[in-house]
C-alpha cells in the first residue's frame, strides 16, 4: 500500500522513550506501509526473538517476516539519546572514543546474538546504519569483519532517514530470501557457497571464486511471486529459479 508521511506535530526529546516514539512514528510506521504485503514485515519492540539459544538482552526493535513456520530477522536496532558522535563514525574510527567504542561493541554483539548483519541505532539526532560484511555467520563477532557504515543526521525532513531505513530492510529481505533457497543450478553450474551477509551465491570456475556467473547469467526477481531467478541475456525464455515463490502469483 502507498507509504504516506505522518501528520505534522511538535516533538520534545527528553528521554530515550521520546526518541523511540518519534522514530516509530515518523520512520518505521511510514516505511512499513510499503512492506504491508509481498512480503509482510513485522516489528517487535523490547521482545526476545524465539530461538534455540538463550538471549538475555531485549533489543529495542526487531524486524522479521515469517516463512516456513519460523521468523527470519531482516534488521535489529537500538534507540539511544544524544550518544552518537557522527563525525567519529564518518571518519570510520569509533575506537578513538570510549563511548563510541562501547556502542560499536554493543551493536556488534546484537548482530552476533541475533545472527543479523544489519543493525541500526537512532539517538534523537543521528541514524546510524551498520552492515557487517560477514562471509560466514561466525564472522559477525570478529573485530576483523569489515563493516559498512552510513551516518544520517536529522534534518528538516525525515525523507532521507526513511529512504535509508527502507533500503536497510530491502537488503535484509534479499538475504533472507537466499537463506530459504534450495540447491539450484544456473546454466548447468551449481554455486560453490553463499556470502552470509547478503545471500549472494559465490561461483567457482576454473579454480577461481567469483560473484559473477561464469556464463553471464544475471540475478533478478520474479515480481509476480517474489522468487529469485537467473536470466541469461535478458531472455525470459531462459530462466533458472534460485528460490520457490514467496507468495501466490499476483495478477496484473
Amino acid at each position: 500500500q502507498p507509504a504516506e508521511p505522518s501528520n505534522s506535530r511538535k516533538w520534545r526529546f527528553e528521554t530515550e522513550a521520546d526518541c523511540e516514539n518519534w522514530f516509530n512514528t515518523e520512520i518505521v510506521n511510514v516505511v512499513l506501509s510499503a512492506w504491508n504485503r509481498y512480503p509482510s514485515i513485522l516489528q517487535s519492540s523490547h521482545n526476545k526473538l524465539p530461538s534455540e539459544e538463550n538471549i538475555p538482552e531485549n533489543i529495542d526493535s526487531i524486524f522479521t517476516f515469517k516463512s516456513q513456520g519460523a521468523k527470519r530477522v531482516l534488521a535489529v536496532g537500538e534507540i539511544k539519546r544524544n550518544l552518537i558522535k557522527h563525525t567519529i563514525w564518518q571518519r570510520g574510527n569509533p575506537s578513538s572514543s570510549a563511548s563510541q567504542k562501547k556502542l560499536s561493541q554493543e551493536l556488534r554483539g546484537y548482530a552476533h546474538k541475533y545472527q543479523c548483519p544489519r543493525v541500526f541505532c537512532f539517538d534523537g539526532a543521528v541514524l546510524l546504519l551498520l552492515q557487517f560484511r560477514a562471509e560466514k555467520a561466525e564472522d559477525l563477532e570478529k573485530e576483523s569483519c569489515p563493516v559498512d557504515c552510513w551516518v544520517l543526521p536529522m534534518e528538516q525532513t525525515a525523507c532521507p532517514l526513511r529512504s535509508a531505513f527502507y533500503r536497510l530492510l530491502s537488503q535484509g529481505w534479499r538475504r533472507c530470501q537466499a537463506e530459504l533457497a534450495a540447491p539450484f543450478t544456473a546454466g548447468g553450474l551449481t554455486p560453490h557457497s553463499r556470502e552470509f551477509f547478503n545471500g549472494l551465491p559465490v561461483w567457482k570456475h576454473e579454480g577461481k571464486k567469483t560473484r559473477s556467473h561464469p556464463l553471464g547469467y544475471q540475478r533478478s526477481v520474479h515480481a509476480a511471486t517474489g522468487a529469485l531467478i537467473w536470466i541469461r541475456n535478458e531472455n525470459e525464455g531462459e530462466v533458472e529459479w534460485e528460490t520457490n515463490a514467496f507468495w501466490e502469483q499476483i495478477e496484473a
